[in-house]
C-alpha cells in the first residue's frame, strides 16, 4: 500500500503538469487553470480516503467506540 499510493500521485501530477503547459502553449490558460484545480482534487480525494483509514484502523488498535 505504501510505494503505490506514491506513484500513483506522482503519476497524476506528470499527467496534469504535462497537460497544463500543452494547454499554455496553446494559448489556452484558463483551461490549463482547471486542469490543475481538477488533478488538484483528484489527488486529495485520494489522500481524504486513506486518512479515513488511519482512523478506522487507530480506532480498532486502541479500541475507541
Amino acid at each position: 500500500m505504501g510505494i503505490d499510493i506514491v506513484l500513483k500521485i506522482a503519476g497524476i501530477g506528470i499527467l496534469v503538469a504535462a497537460a497544463c503547459q500543452l494547454l499554455k502553449q496553446a494559448g489556452r490558460d484558463d483551461i490549463a487553470m482547471l486542469t490543475a484545480i481538477a488533478g488538484i482534487i483528484i489527488v486529495l480525494t485520494m489522500v481524504a480516503g486513506l486518512v479515513s483509514n488511519l482512523f478506522s484502523n487507530i480506532q480498532s488498535v486502541f479500541e475507541l467506540y
